[in-house]
């Protein structure tokens, strides 16, 4: 099942984010004992891009300290914001963002894998 997400000009894009690679940590917000929010670089698969006219888009991944996570895409060059629900990214996908933002993440040592 597709879930869609309507965009600001009135465009509907089926979002499903099966693989992203080169993760890099790019910046971090912490809100102590709250939440860590972090901003990561991504290679996001070209067709991926093209389907959803993405131009420069950035993974938005907020850590909360009691548990959860929620990913975003945000995209640099139309300023537009995806609020992705686990259902719509790959589950191999979706475990390698949030450990690597678990890892970058300052609350969050002590469950780090390095």
């Amino acid at each position: 099942m597709v879930r869609w997400k309507k965009l600001f000009k009135g465009v509907c894009v089926a979002l499903f984010l099966k693989e992203v690679k080169n993760l890099q940590f790019y910046s971090q917000l912490s809100l102590k004992q709250v939440e860590d929010r972090l901003l990561i670089t991504a290679d996001f698969p070209k067709e991926f891009r093209i389907e959803n006219q993405l131009h420069e888009p950035f993974l938005y991944v907020t850590l909360y300290v009691r548990g959860g996570a929620r990913i975003k895409i945000i995209d640099e060059g139309t300023a537009n914001i995806y609020t992705l629900t686990k259902k719509e990214i790959d589950p191999a996908t979706y475990k390698k963002i949030i450990q690597f933002a678990i890892d970058h993440a300052p609350q969050f040592k002590n469950l780090s894998k390095q």
